[in-house]
C-alpha cells in the first residue's frame, strides 16, 4: 500500500562496487501458489560472481534459509561495470537472464563464457535443449540464448507477441 515495510523482505550479502549488487528480481509465474521469488545478485563467496537464486516467500518476508542457488555465473574481473542485470520469465515459462560482458568486449562473442549474453534456463536452473547454442556450447554455457551484448541492463517481452526487446548500453 505504498508504505515501506518495517522488516525487509530479504537481506543478502552482495558486492556493491560500481554496477554490482542486487541486479534483478522476478516473481515465479505461479507465485500465488508456490511463493517463489528469484533474484540476480553479485555474490561475494567463494569468489565475486553473479548468481541467480530462488527464495520462498512467507507473507512479507522470505523464509529464512530458503535460498536455492539456481545458477552461479562466471567469476567477475576487477572491472565493476557491465554486469547487465535484468531477470524475467518469458512467455514460454523459462527464466531469461541478461548478463553484461564484464567490461571485456571479447566476452560478448565467445561461447566459452556467459558474460555478454542473454541466458535462458528453467526455473530450476536446467538448460532447455532447444536453446540456439545448446549443441555448440558446453556445460552451463549451453544456457546462452543470445550473444553479442555489452551491458543489457533491462529487457521486456512484448505483450501478446512475446518478442523480446533488450536495452543494451553501448
Amino acid at each position: 500500500n505504498g508504505v515501506l515495510l518495517a522488516t525487509p523482505f530479504l537481506t543478502v550479502t552482495v558486492d556493491s562496487s560500481g554496477e554490482r549488487g542486487l541486479l534483478g528480481v522476478a516473481f515465479d509465474p505461479h507465485f500465488s501458489s508456490n511463493q517463489l521469488v528469484y533474484i540476480y545478485y553479485t555474490a561475494t563467496t567463494p569468489t565475486i560472481h553473479n548468481r541467480i537464486s530462488r527464495f520462498t516467500a512467507a507473507g512479507n518476508v522470505a523464509v529464512a534459509g530458503s535460498e536455492v542457488i539456481v545458477m552461479d555465473l562466471n567469476n567477475l574481473s576487477t572491472a565493476t561495470n557491465h554486469n547487465g542485470g535484468a531477470l524475467h520469465f518469458g512467455p514460454d515459462g523459462n527464466l531469461f537472464v541478461a548478463v553484461g560482458d564484464n567490461a571485456n568486449r571479447d566476452n560478448a562473442q565467445s561461447l566459452l563464457t556467459r558474460h555478454g549474453k542473454m541466458l535462458r534456463i528453467t526455473s530450476t536452473g536446467a538448460i532447455p535443449a532447444d536453446n540456439p547454442f545448446f549443441n555448440q556450447a558446453t556445460g552451463d554455457n549451453r544456457a546462452i540464448w543470445a550473444l553479442g551484448l555489452r551491458n543489457p541492463f533491462t529487457f521486456s517481452f512484448q505483450t501478446g507477441i512475446g518478442r523480446m526487446f533488450i536495452n543494451d548500453v553501448g
